[in-house]
């Protein structure tokens, strides 16, 4: 590019010098965020360190930025607009998938699948927010946590890179169709990072991966914007004795890949 291009996509532009590094963006005006953004967009996913190493750091960056008081307001707010929301919240309904019983459910349903998962899985679907919620916020991230492993099972997302920037795309877009802008904003803020960074580190690193990542970003938008609701307010516990395409069927989260579809994806986007 030459100076003369350049100098018009700057529209003939300077910004405004000072002492230190400054803008109208609370988030790059964060070092911390300034810092673990640029890690996670453009870092390798070596075999040193988990892929999710930096989550911690991130989610310390957010919390520097959002109030939570605020947050507590705005869903309160849309907790007086939506009785169905009010509902939900109000009951407060938690439970552990591995203290529940589901030796009874048959083959082919809901809870066969999930107790399979249960007994093979290295995970630990209650390992965030073990605390009795305190707060319709608390509750609500308790729930999100709580089921979200489950989503992967039932969307047929896998937890691969690309499974979980599907299963992100179809939460973000079922909370963005359900509550008011700003709320969705801050409850979709971190998960969109990780998408958006993925995008980011694949294109720099392993671009073999990026089509992967478009197909389950477009996946995740079509699954997303079915939904009534978004996923974290399914009760799968009302679930277990319905076959698994009953349910996907009737909660609009058919259409996932076959299971495999995304298994290359992991050790092409690692080393």
């Amino acid at each position: 590019m030459n100076e003369e291009d350049a100098a018009y996509l700057k529209g003939r532009k300077a910004p405004i010098a000072g002492s230190i590094l400054t803008s109208t963006s609370r988030f790059l005006n964060n070092p911390r965020m300034r810092d673990v953004y640029a890690q996670m967009g453009l870092k390798r996913d070596g075999l040193d360190l988990p892929p999710a190493y930096l989550i911690p750091e991130l989610d310390r960056a957010i919390a520097e930025e959002f109030d939570q008081e605020h947050i507590e307001a705005l869903l309160a707010a849309e907790k007086a607009r939506l009785p169905e929301l009010a509902q939900w919240l109000d009951a407060c309904f938690v439970s552990n998938w591995k203290d529940r019983d589901l030796t009874h459910c048959a083959t082919g349903t809901v809870g066969a699948e999930i107790r399979t998962f249960l007994s093979e899985t290295p995970f630990d679907v209650d390992f965030m927010f073990r605390d009795a919620p305190g707060s319709d916020l608390a509750y609500l991230q308790k729930r999100r946590v709580q089921n979200h492993d489950i989503e992967h099972l039932l969307t047929g997302f896998d937890p691969s890179q690309v499974g979980e920037i599907a299963l992100i795309v179809a939460n973000a877009v079922a909370i963005h169709a359900y509550f008011e802008p700003e709320l969705a904003g801050a409850l979709t803020f971190q998960p969109m990072t990780l998408v958006s960074t993925s995008i980011m580190r694949m294109t720099c690193h392993y671009p073999d991966v990026v089509p992967a990542i478009l197909e389950g970003v477009a996946r995740g938008q079509a699954m997303g914007a079915r939904q009534e609701r978004p996923l974290f307010m399914i009760r799968w516990e009302d679930w277990v004795d319905v076959p698994l395409d009953e349910a996907r069927r009737s909660l609009h989260i058919d259409g996932g890949p076959e299971d495999g579809h995304w298994a290359w994806v992991d050790s092409a986007s690692r080393g």
